[in-house]
């Protein structure tokens, strides 16, 4: 018996039972000695009966140990869980202490304050002796930061608007108006009851590892599960349950107009968004009208959308009134910046040479036609996953078919949905974005603000 002893006074309770033969006794020996061993005899009066017993008793004092920290945790919940929001609460006041203005007696702090938490900030004065606080409105001086506060339903896509930037203190909170669109958009184009109950399943799991994650994959799960009950498809299958709206794959000409047809709206009512922060929160008459993401190129899109259904003898309006449209929303792009400067009484009417100004000018034309075509065409592909949803599982239930069905049929039905829920499903999330990122938001949101960070957050 051997032990362990790194402090002469305390009786380290670390014992090792060494068994080796005879033979090699004194190489052990010498090898426990080097580690810092100390031989230590077994007492003789303690036999196993008495070396049981005070196990047991060991046992039971770390039970009644261990009783007592649950209780005392249990008493202390509420404070346990502040814990870490102190913490964090101690480390970001040391960082504001070090960059404030001070002296011997005063110290000098100012920062942003959320306009519900004004009074309650008032009443530091009240609390504490030698304190002056003064509130003043909005300063220009400096970029103020953006709190952003929404509902249950949308606040998890926050996480998503982030991603492209926070909002700045001058434009519409987009979370809402993503929310609503980034849902409809995803149930299109994966539509089906049974694997969207998959995603609100699995959401309960992600929950325990990102709560927003989870409330997300959620949403999606529910939205996807609606349009598969309007698709009539349960994990791919379409004749379980009934069609309460359209099969996109027997419809593919109808998805694919009614996909475009969304997505015109879906922009029409982003250049509103645009033209509203523009004008209203902006004060930027120039973009908010005449820009190519303002009143111009809305006037634009829709010319272009005329032009095309009096082509296919589907015009609501005759050609002449498109094409009419269509020359002012380009002179309205060209003159953008005189005009707008004329309106508003402001010199010079250009910031470079006249020349410069109108190459440009020029050019910004062929970007926003090609911008207007290029929206327009990217939302045929919400139409295009709905039939590729459907016509992926149909690869897989042939391959099924192929291998005789039963066992190894049914084997690769499953395998299959499994890959349509991952790989799938990650490609339309994907795609939901790139469609909200690049087509939607370049018409209304900037996206460069900066998110407001108080001292402590729950």
């Amino acid at each position: 018996m051997a032990n362990k002893n790194k402090n002469k006074n305390i009786d380290s309770k670390e014992n090792y039972l060494l068994v080796y033969p005879k033979q090699v006794k004194e190489d052990i020996k010498r090898a426990v000695n080097t580690m810092g061993f100390i031989d230590k005899k077994t007492p003789e009066s303690d036999n196993l009966e008495t070396i049981d017993r005070k196990l047991q008793e060991t046992d039971k004092e770390i039970e009644e140990l261990e009783e007592k920290i649950e209780a005392i945790k249990n008493q202390n919940e509420d404070l346990i869980e502040d814990i870490p929001h102190t913490i964090d609460y101690y480390e970001k006041s040391g960082e504001i202490k070090d960059k404030m203005a001070k002296g011997d007696k005063y110290f000098y702090l100012s920062g942003w304050v959320p306009e519900s938490k004004v009074d309650d900030f008032k009443e530091l004065e009240e609390k504490y002796d030698k304190t002056k606080v003064n509130i003043n409105n909005r300063s220009y001086s400096s970029k103020p930061p953006t709190k952003l506060k929404n509902n249950i339903l949308f606040r998890p896509f926050e996480f998503l608007v982030n991603m492209y930037g926070a909002p700045n203190y001058n434009e519409i909170d987009p979370t809402p108006f993503f929310a609503i669109t980034y849902l409809l958009l995803y149930g299109m184009m994966f539509g089906d009851l049974g694997q969207g109950l998959v995603f609100v399943l699995l959401s309960f799991y992600v929950d325990k590892i990102n709560k927003t994650f989870g409330g997300l994959v959620r949403r999606i799960g529910i939205s996807s599960s609606i349009f598969g009950l309007m698709y009539g498809s349960f994990f791919g299958i379409e004749t379980l349950i009934p069609t309460l709206l359209i099969k996109p794959f027997d419809n593919i000409m109808t998805v694919l107009i009614a996909s475009v047809a969304f997505g015109v709206l879906l922009m029409v009512i982003s250049y509103i968004i645009g033209i509203f922060n523009k004008v209203k929160k902006q004060n930027n008459l120039e973009e908010g009208i005449f820009g190519k993401e303002g009143l111009a190129g809305l006037m634009m899109m829709i010319s272009f959308i005329l032009i095309i259904l009096n082509i296919v003898g589907k015009s609501p309006l005759p050609m002449p009134v498109a094409v009419v449209m269509l020359v002012l929303s380009i002179v309205m792009i060209i003159f953008k910046q005189p005009l707008a400067r004329r309106i508003e009484g402001e010199y010079p009417l250009y910031d470079s040479s006249k020349g410069d100004y109108y190459v440009e000018s020029s050019f910004s034309i062929v970007e926003a036609l090609l911008s207007v075509f290029s929206n327009l065409v990217s939302f045929t592909r919400v139409g295009a996953f709905a039939i590729n949803h459907v016509g992926l599982y149909m690869a897989f239930e042939v391959m099924a078919k192929l291998a005789g069905g039963g066992i190894i049929g049914i084997i690769i039905l499953i395998l299959g949905n499994i890959l349509i829920i991952g790989l799938e499903g990650m490609i339309v999330f994907i795609q939901g974005l790139r469609l909200e990122f690049y087509e939607m938001f370049s018409k209304y949101y900037e996206g460069n603000g900066r998110k407001f960070r108080p001292i402590t957050e729950k």
